[in-house]
């Protein structure tokens, strides 16, 4: 699994522990996000760095801030993996 992808299953995972079911209503709304989320498994149709955006943006659109701060904290661990011009600018 590439790193955008385990990004993804993170940020999903920790919004689905707190929100539940939601979390995965709001990410199948994600253009260009692919879920099989049974099998915990992402694909990207597209840029990851512009759908992983896009992704916590739904999050914010619906639970605000706060929202972000479960995202950025759900990826703190293998963030450092990805390049720094990669990071979206809402995870850094």
């Amino acid at each position: 699994m590439d790193i955008f992808a385990r990004l993804a299953v993170n940020i999903i995972k920790e919004q689905e522990s707190i929100i539940g079911p939601v979390a995965l209503e709001q990410a199948r709304k994600v253009p260009g996000l692919k879920l099989d989320f049974q099998k915990k498994e992402v694909a990207f149709d597209g840029n990851g760095k512009e759908i992983l955006e896009k992704l916590v943006e739904q999050y914010k659109v619906i639970f605000g801030q706060a929202s972000v701060e479960v995202c950025k904290d759900a990826v703190r661990n293998i963030i450092s993996e990805v390049p720094k011009d990669q990071i979206p600018n809402s995870l850094q």
